[in-house]
């Protein structure tokens, strides 16, 4: 019986996960378990972390330690894992380096709790080393010094990753000013070539390396530099922490990373004062702070720098044999200051400003006197008049600017209205004593009296009233006049009979002009009082 035929979507969906999953590995993503696994058991502290001497008692203990194990015979018990990891060092000793890390790679995977851990990682990497194979001795160095901060073994741990850096890079040694790109005064934005520039052309970055095993697969620079940071973040006191630095600072200032290669000289001048590459670090670092000056027309921040950091080559090493070289980059960085000024006297040109470019051409003139910028600013002065040249007209004040009629708005807080004066006191004549007696009182708010001022009242009993004038007609929502709906006698004659008079009070109130009144019942009205007997309260009459 043949077996019945596969689908061709799990054999489609089969072919989409594998491939996804192979481009996922082929991509350099991390994977979810290789992700657990890096990160399994991971704590920031600072517990396992001793400095230079604590880690050679450390070490002088257990050195002791396996001293007393041996001479004991077996009655001592045993770390877990010595008979595996001696057996491996046995034939790391015979030079058999390849059995040998496989052997020291099994002790570290299988006793991850046990203290022989430490040495097999560390024996790991030794083998490695030996056989050439530096990019898995820098794998196992890197394993050791993330699990063991502080690890016994971390003066050699540095100087093989010194070594294997050394070999990775290019340039194994300091730069010199001449292997730099030069800065171009006239154009800071197009520097000037090396006066002596490297013969190894680097080798791309995206391009695998299938021929050596003693490099890594992709970016052998970028992992050299990466031993180098292993040693200054690991041992920052130890004796290759600024030799790690400066080789890395100089392999940024051959390639023309003068950002990255500034922050490395930076670190080294501030953490490493007493470093032999100090005066390097100050020569070069004011260097490349000058090639990071991108022109006058970006900040100038970075130029302040690099000048402020000549000076102090100057004055820290007067007798340093690149004095010359420092003056005269000295001098010609007045000038790219100089320019920096004038660059507002070419915006304020085309601004057609002549006070401000008057003002800026004194300050060039004033501040930079020795530069070309400055004989550019007297011929301008020339070009704008001998009022300008001498000064004076700056000297005069200038009238406030026009304003416009959009901006009449804020001209009372630049300017506030005076306040207008008090009218004088009205001169009131005394009425005499006779005169008051005899006046007539004055008639206030219906009732009599005399005012303040003692003026005889006006006699209004002759005054007509005042005719209240028509309601105005009402109006819909879309403006258009409503007529007033009519009214039956009968609510007629019950408004007159509620209101009682008061209708034409209240006429041009809001609710009475658009709403109709209240009206009562016939039957809630009665018509004949009921009669009321003599000792009834309120509540019994209702």
């Amino acid at each position: 019986m043949t077996p019945p035929p596969k689908s061709t979507w799990s054999c489609t969906a089969r072919r989409v996960f594998v491939g996804g999953w192979l481009a996922l590995l082929l991509s350099g993503c991390v994977t979810p378990w290789e992700r657990s696994a890096l990160l399994k058991n991971r704590q920031d502290n600072i517990d396992n972390i001793h400095g230079p001497t604590e880690r050679r008692l450390l070490g002088s203990l257990w050195e002791k330690k396996k001293d007393e194990i041996e001479a004991s015979n077996g009655s001592l018990k045993p770390i877990p894992g010595t008979e595996e990891y001696t057996a491996a060092e046995d034939l790391y000793k015979d030079e058999k380096y390849a059995v040998a890390q496989a052997s020291f790679k099994k002790v570290a995977k299988k006793y991850k709790k046990s203290e022989i851990r430490e040495d097999a990682l560390f024996m790991e990497g030794e083998s490695a080393y030996q056989l050439g194979n530096f990019y898995e001795a820098e794998n196992s160095y890197a394993k050791l010094l993330r699990d063991y901060p502080s690890t016994r073994h971390l003066d050699d741990v540095s100087k093989r990753l010194f070594e294997i850096a050394r070999q990775w890079l290019d340039f194994p040694k300091v730069a010199e000013v001449g292997e730099i790109q030069q800065a171009n005064y006239d154009d800071f934005g197009n520097r000037l070539p090396a006066e002596k520039p490297p013969e190894k052309s680097r080798s791309p970055v995206w391009v695998p390396n299938f021929t050596d095993k003693s490099k890594p697969w992709f970016d052998t620079e970028g992992n050299g530099v990466g031993c180098l940071r292993l040693i200054w973040l690991n041992d920052p006191t130890g004796p290759l922490a600024d030799d790690a630095l400066m080789l890395a600072a100089s392999h940024y200032a051959r390639r023309n990373n003068f950002v990255e290669a500034d922050r490395h000289f930076t670190l080294l001048r501030e953490e490493y004062p007493n470093s032999p590459h100090v005066q390097n670090a100050f020569v070069l670092g004011s260097h490349v702070k000058l090639m990071s000056y991108q022109g006058s027309h970006y900040d100038g921040k970075t130029l302040e720098d690099a000048e402020n950091l000549k000076k102090s080559i100057l004055r820290l090493y007067p007798d340093s044999s690149d004095s010359k070289r420092v003056q005269d980059e000295l001098a010609r960085m007045e000038e790219a200051k100089a320019d920096r000024e004038w660059e507002l006297v070419v915006f304020y040109e085309r601004k057609n400003n002549k006070r401000a470019q008057a003002v800026y051409c004194h300050l060039v003139i004033d501040r930079f006197p020795q530069t070309q910028a400055a004989l550019r600013a007297k011929q301008r002065l020339q070009e704008l008049g001998p009022a300008y040249a001498s000064g004076q007209r700056l000297l005069t004040s200038q009238p406030d600017p026009k304003r416009e009629w959009w901006d009449m708005r804020n001209a009372r807080d630049v300017n506030p209205l005076p306040k207008p004066a008090a009218p004088p006191a009205k001169a009131t004549a005394e009425i005499p004593t006779e005169e008051k007696a005899s006046a007539p009182p004055r008639r206030l708010f219906g009732v009599f009296g005399r005012g303040s001022n003692g003026e005889a009242p006006i006699d209004d009993s002759d005054a007509k009233p005042i005719e209240e004038a028509e309601d105005p007609p009402r109006r819909g929502w879309f403006g258009r006049p409503q007529p007033m709906p009519p009214e039956s006698p009968g609510d007629a004659e019950s408004r007159e009979t509620l209101i009682n008079g008061e209708e034409n009070a209240n006429r041009g109130g809001f609710f009475n002009r658009f709403s109709r009144p209240k009206q009562l019942k016939s039957e809630d009205i009665e018509t004949e009082d009921a009669p009321i007997e003599p000792g009834m309260s309120g509540q019994s009459r209702l």
